[in-house]
Parts: structure tokens; sequence; C-alpha cells
């Protein structure tokens, strides 16, 4: 595909609004997705073109989070042993299924997520009752991860807020960590997934350093509805945008609607 100065700019802005969203409560790649599957990448190029801005905002958020409170880097390691490797098997997977499959399984989990943030409550703040959060974890805990390292190789929209929930609600750790924690842990988990799709060759480099651009700044924009306490806003155009990714792929991607008529 011959990329103009149009669909750098689309990708900028892909990254930026997937950087604020992230920032704020995670999924942004829900919206970057589907922008770079609008611009003409193929759905596996568009998945791993994505990855590319996911490492540099996870990378800038983990660099945020050190300068304003202390990570259990080891216990978290530990844990990401299994997520790295359902990351690896994920993303071959994601790389080696049909575009249309995996465009169904995306829309899937953008509806999911819609159902899962209306009818969902958040996880109530929980203080933190011991020195080692994650390192109380059991051994279905690792397998738990596991499945969370294949979604996130084979789709990563939301992986950070799925992460974050199981740390909260099932290993207990107090949210404030639990939300430096899912960070660190995706900073390890996605340069694994990338490097499979950079072995097949499944990357825009110049769109991914435009969305990795946009997703830095959106990455600090988000950052400062947090200080204001002004996520809400954000939160509400995430799902207007989300509702809208829907329609867009399930009519002009996948239904093919050109001049009123659907073509299968």
């Amino acid at each position: 595909m011959e990329t103009t100065l149009v669909h750098h700019i689309a990708a900028v802005v892909a990254g930026l609004a997937s950087g604020i969203v992230s920032e704020i409560g995670g999924a942004g790649s829900l919206i970057s997705l589907p922008m770079l599957i609008g611009l003409g990448l193929p759905p596996s190029v568009a998945n791993g073109t994505n990855r590319v801005g996911v490492m540099t905002q996870y990378t800038m958020g983990y660099i945020r989070y050190l300068t304003h409170r202390r990570i259990p880097h080891r216990e978290a390691a530990i844990l990401s042993v299994t997520l790295v490797l359902g990351a690896i098997a994920g993303a071959f997977f994601a790389v080696r299924i049909a575009g249309v499959i995996f465009n169904w399984i995306f829309i899937g989990v953008m509806i999911l997520t819609i159902l899962f943030t209306f009818f969902s409550p958040p996880p109530a703040d929980r203080p933190d009752k011991t020195a080692d959060p994650v390192g109380r974890s059991r051994l279905a805990d690792y397998g738990i991860f596991l499945l969370l390292g294949l979604y996130c190789g084979m789709i990563q929209a939301g992986m950070a807020y799925l992460m974050y929930y199981v740390l909260v609600t099932r290993l207990h750790t107090e949210t404030r960590t639990a939300d430096a924690i899912k960070t660190y842990m995706s900073m390890i988990v996605t340069p694994f997934a990338l490097a499979v799709f950079v072995w097949f060759g499944h990357i825009d480099w110049e769109l991914g350093a435009c969305v990795a651009l946009g997703g830095g700044f959106g990455g600090w924009v988000g950052e400062k509805f947090v200080e204001r306490k002004d996520t809400r806003t954000v939160k509400d155009c995430f799902m207007v945008a989300l509702i809208l990714s829907v329609i867009y792929m399930l009519l002009f991607v996948q239904l093919h609607f050109h001049d009123g008529i659907m073509y299968l």
C-alpha cells in the first residue's frame, strides 16, 4: 500500500486517541486498530503496526510511574513469564488466521467491551494489606495470565484493563499498585508479541512510527485529564467512538456496504 500524507496524519490521530484512552482506562487499541484497517492495511498488518504505538505508550507510562510510586518488579516479572509465553502463541495465531476471521473476532471484542462497560461496575478501591501483592498468586493465577497472554498476542485491545481487573479482584492488589503493575507487565509482554509480527513482516513501519508519535503525546494528554479528575468526558467520547467503530467494521469492512448495496 502506498502511503500518503493523509495516511500519516490519520495514523498520528489514531495513536493520539489510543494514547489518551489507554492512559485513562485502557482499550485504546479498540479505536486505533479500526482506523488503521480503514486506511487500507490488511488486518494482520494493522494489528502489528498498532503494536509499535502500544509499546511506546506503555514504555512512557512505565517511566512516568517510576517517578510516582514503587513497583514490585520482581513479583510482577515472575507472574509475567506465563503472560509472555501466551503472548507469543497468540501473536503466531494472529498472523496465521484469515483477515476476515480476525475482523469478526475483533468486532466481537468491541461489542463485549461496550456491554461490559455499560453493565459491569468498576473494581472498588482496595487497600494493600501485604508487602508482596503479586507474590501470593496461586497456580491457577498463572493459568489465567497465560490466557491473558494469548489474548494480548492476538488482539491486545483492552489487555491492560483485564490485567488490572484480575490483579484487583483476584489477587487483591491495592488499586494504585495494580495500575502501576499492569503498565509494567504490558511493557514487558508487548515487545515479544511485536517480535512475532516483525518476523513475519506484518508491520508498516512508517505508519507505526506515526502511531507511536501520536500515542506518546496522547498518553501525556490523558495523564492531564487524570490529574484534573475529568475522565468522564473522555470515557463518553470513547464509547461513542467505539460504537461508530463497530458500525464501520460491520458495514464497510465485513459486509462491504457500497452504493446502498451489501456485498458479503
